[in-house]
This record gives C-alpha cells, sequence and structure tokens, in this order.
C-alpha cells in the first residue's frame, strides 16, 4: 500500500467535526454580524461603550433572525437529531 493510499483512506469517512459544523457556523456568523454592527455604529459616532454594545447587540440579533435563517435551521436539525439519536448501551 502506498502512503497516499492510506492518506486517503485515512480521509475518505466523514470528518470528526461533521457533527458540530453547522453550530460553528452560526456562531461564527452571528459574532460576525456583532462585530460588523458594533464597527459600522461605532464609525457613525456611538462612542458610549454600554450603549454601543447593547445597540450592537439588538441590531445583530434582529438581523441574523432573518439573514441566518438557513443556518440556524441547519444548526437546529443536526442538535435535534444528535440529542433524538438512541444511546448505546455499555453494559
Amino acid at each position: 500500500m502506498l502512503a497516499s493510499d492510506a492518506k486517503s483512506d485515512r480521509y475518505a469517512g466523514p470528518s470528526n467535526l461533521e457533527p458540530v459544523r453547522p453550530v460553528l457556523v452560526y456562531t461564527a456568523s452571528r459574532i460576525g454580524l456583532f462585530v460588523v454592527t458594533l464597527g459600522v455604529l461605532w464609525l457613525l459616532g456611538l462612542q458610549n461603550p454600554f450603549w454601543l454594545i447593547v445597540i450592537s447587540f439588538v441590531i445583530s440579533g434582529i438581523a441574523s433572525y432573518v439573514l441566518l435563517s438557513k443556518q440556524r435551521d441547519t444548526m437546529s436539525a443536526r442538535l435535534s437529531d444528535r440529542i433524538d439519536r438512541p444511546k448505546p448501551h455499555n453494559d
């Protein structure tokens, strides 16, 4: 067996990150929306740190509800599949 064959066999199966990938994508997208909103509000002149964070959180939450519905649905389906999966019995 060649080294390249062994390498392709090792990566042929599903990734260990596959079950958590939708969660990571959704979380990174939410953080990204928050940071972009924070930056835009700061550039618009909102300088008070407390209000900057609070208003950014509210606006990014509303934006994520509208813009990230597909990612949220994918994450929800993956989590419910994982919860509904039968547990292995170790007797």
